[in-house]
């Protein structure tokens, strides 16, 4: 009877190299996950804040936790719902809230002479920001075209007259003059290049800006 001979060749362990490998892999894109979700909500909470800070009511009022309109989201929407939304442009940056008229409405060329049509949108926007504090920059700004003639010998006077303007008829409807304040910039702070009639016309603005709560 033949018999078994019994194996007596080593067993070959399987090579598991490869679980650190992969756990490196894993644990790489769990951090990048985080990641990215620690940016967002970040920059929610940013939003939140300066959101807040505009709020009429006082600092942590409940209304800004219950669902309620932060004072920008309610400021934009008035305005949408207003003939003003259909001349402004609004934008939101760390100094605030800045509203941007366009020369075209307010203004007739090389003018600081404020335009009926102007002169109705700005009654429309003092009704809105007229029921809150905070203070208000009103900035002018032309292009970089030289005046010629007229009663404006540069861009500075210009700029500065047309912003002395709005701050005046506004206050005419009803917004406390010591709210605000203006500033004369000429052609020193364009939008966008002054390289066609139509950029131009973008850098020739009123800007007004409402500041946070405080500042």
């Amino acid at each position: 009877m033949a018999v078994e001979e019994e194996c007596t060749c080593p067993e070959v362990a399987e090579r598991e190299e490869w679980i650190y490998t992969y756990g490196d892999m894993v644990t790489l894109l769990l951090c990048f996950f985080i990641l990215l979700f620690a940016m967002s909500k970040s920059e929610a909470e940013l939003f939140k804040a300066v959101s807040a800070s505009f709020a009429g009511g006082p600092p942590a009022s409940p209304f800004q936790f219950a669902g309620m309109p932060t004072f920008m989201e309610s400021l934009e929407s008035s305005m949408q719902k207003s003939s003003v939304g259909e001349s402004t442009e609004i934008t939101v940056d760390d100094r605030g809230i800045t509203v941007s008229f366009a020369d075209t409405v307010m203004f007739e060329h090389g003018s600081a002479n404020i335009s009926e049509g102007g002169a109705k949108v700005l009654e429309a926007f003092s009704r809105i920001v007229h029921a809150i504090p905070n203070s208000m920059v009103i900035e002018g700004h032309t292009d970089d075209q030289h005046m010629t003639g007229g009663a404006y010998p540069s861009n500075w006077e210009l700029s500065g007259a047309r912003a002395g303007a709005v701050a005046r008829l506004m206050e005419e409807y009803g917004v406390k003059r010591n709210r605000m304040e203006i500033a004369g910039y000429a052609d020193t702070r364009p939008r966008v290049a002054n390289e066609t009639a139509s950029l131009r016309r973008l850098n020739r603005r009123i800007d007004v800006l409402i500041k946070p709560a405080g500042m």
